[in-house]
């Protein structure tokens, strides 16, 4: 250090103990917020991570969400075709019966005509 009046003359540093204690003071000081700006880095990084880790459990529930819906509405569609397969079937059913039934009075009709038939000719065939 060069003494404050003369510039070419070098001075001691001072043995003052304030002044020592200040100049420790900025020392500590200057650590102290070091070691705070590196704590504060440090919970910054911390919480990016665990924030990272709920992101991560989240898009593994989100995912496995996903897959169980998309499962469900396979059931759905495959049920949708089973019941629209057997609604063809249902209605081919039902002409079937339709059918059925004409085919049952058309049948009544011929009996009648046949026995009407027989008993003509019995009657003829008597005579």
């Amino acid at each position: 250090l060069c003494h404050p009046f003369h510039p070419s003359v070098s001075a001691p540093p001072p043995n003052n103990k304030k002044h020592w204690q200040h100049q420790k003071g900025l020392i500590h000081g200057n650590m102290t917020t070091a070691a705070s700006n590196t704590i504060a880095e440090l919970q910054s990084r911390l919480s990016d991570l665990e924030l990272s880790k709920t992101h991560n459990d989240v898009s593994g529930i989100i995912q496995k969400e996903r897959t169980e819906m998309l499962l469900s509405l396979r059931k759905i569609m495959e049920a949708m075709k089973t019941d629209a397969a057997r609604g063809a079937s249902s209605k081919e059913l039902e002409k079937l019966r339709a059918e059925n039934e004409e085919l049952k009075k058309i049948n009544a009709k011929q009996n009648y005509r046949i026995e009407h038939l027989v008993n003509n000719l019995r009657g003829v065939v008597d005579k």
